[in-house]
């Protein structure tokens, strides 16, 4: 059983580093990485030295990793260990000791500004960045507390801005938001399931309308959904209603997806010009509910003028065991176990940063190997 591998692989570095998600078998006890390119590579100018082989042991913090670096601007290699930025177990569904948890810390915030892409003022944004999704609370804007918003950028340390410029609010909250809190979504875009209901933050008045949602959607052409638009948001006549049933207005058939815009907006079959304009919920207008929409279904004769295109993804790769074409709309677990490679951190010797399993620049080869062993760790 000692040092037996129960899964390995490789990956390259996109253009941005960024933490790297591995699928590896459950009851993994240790994992090595080995950064093939950076191997054969002299160490970089200051300030990152370059780490090329790490290791992590069941025990050990999250995290954490061993590693061998090389020095700057040299090619002498030492070794060391950095406590952030190494490995983290991987679990969606939050059930694995030691994981990555669903839900960071509460952070305090001191004001929200009133504007269709709020800004949350605070002291500290430490693992919060473009594309994190993180959920307010306690603060006077009360049509925002408690919604799931992709971050649009980040000022260190001074601000977060939620949303980005093309699935900003319909209409600003109302009210300048006070102190409260925001919370780090783990895995906001990759829920266990798919596919995934959304909270609507737009809906244009247009011959194909565009809706906007607040987070990641992943839906693809020609998938139907249904709308939940309560009445203060107007443009109700997109929600089914069984005492006025006939197509498209106010009718029990579900809207049909035409084209993906982004990773934040699709199209719909539906002319909206002559509906009522949409708005985002304000604080005058609680308590009501959100406006969402709800995946329901496939439409056959739509996805087969769109082969090649029903493929569920977010930031241009496919989500976790979703099928593509006539099966997009499958419901599926794309729930797996996992490692999170982070991106380095500071050596407990060396005191400043060392590049991490996630790789030091793009294009770098990495390799993995994940075993067992007769006993696991602490």
């Amino acid at each position: 059983m000692d040092g037996t591998i129960i899964g390995q692989g490789s990956f390259i570095v996109p253009a941005t580093v960024v933490n790297q998600i591995i699928a590896i078998p459950s009851g993994v006890d240790w994992l090595s990485v080995r950064n093939y390119t950076q191997t054969a590579t002299a160490g970089v100018a200051a300030p990152n030295s370059v780490g090329y082989e790490f290791y992590w042991q069941r025990g050990m913090p999250a995290g954490s990793a061993f590693v061998k670096y090389k020095q700057v601007t040299t090619n002498a290699s030492t070794d060391d260990l950095i406590l952030t930025g190494g490995f983290t177990l991987y679990d969606p569904s939050g059930q694995t000791a030691g994981a990555q948890p669903l839900l960071g810390p509460a952070v305090a915030v001191t004001a929200v500004t009133n504007a269709t892409r709020p800004v949350v003022s605070t002291a500290n944004t430490a693992g919060v960045a473009v594309g994190t999704v993180v959920r307010l609370s306690n603060t006077a804007q009360t049509d925002v507390n408690g919604q799931d918003f992709v971050v649009g950028a980040v000022t260190a340390n001074t601000s977060i801005t939620l949303l980005t410029a093309t699935n900003a609010l319909a209409t600003a909250p109302g009210a300048i938001g006070g102190a409260g809190f925001y919370r780090i979504v783990y895995n906001g875009n990759s829920e266990l399931f798919y596919p995934r209901k959304r909270v609507i933050t737009n809906i244009t008045q247009a011959a194909n309308a565009q809706v906007s949602t607040g987070r990641a959607h992943g839906l693809t052409p020609g998938q139907e959904i249904r709308f939940n638009i309560p009445a203060v948001s107007g443009m109700i006549q997109l929600n089914p209603q069984p005492l006025n049933n006939y197509y498209p207005q106010g009718s029990l058939v579900p809207a049909i997806i035409q084209t993906v815009v982004d990773d934040y907006n699709f199209t719909i079959n539906i002319d909206t010009t002559a509906y009522t304009a949409f708005t985002y919920p304000t604080i005058a207008q609680q308590p009501s509910s959100f406006p969402e929409v709800t995946p329901v279904g496939e439409d056959t004769a739509t996805s087969l003028t769109v082969l090649g295109a029903q493929v569920p993804s977010i930031g241009g790769l496919q989500i976790y065991n979703t099928n593509t074409g006539l099966l997009a709309d499958s419901t599926v677990n794309t729930g797996f176990l996992g490692m999170i490679l982070g991106t380095g951190g500071a050596g407990v010797q060396l005191t400043t940063a060392i590049t991490g399993p996630a790789g030091t620049a793009a294009g770098d080869v990495v390799y993995w190997r994940a075993g067992k062993s007769t006993y696991g760790g602490l």
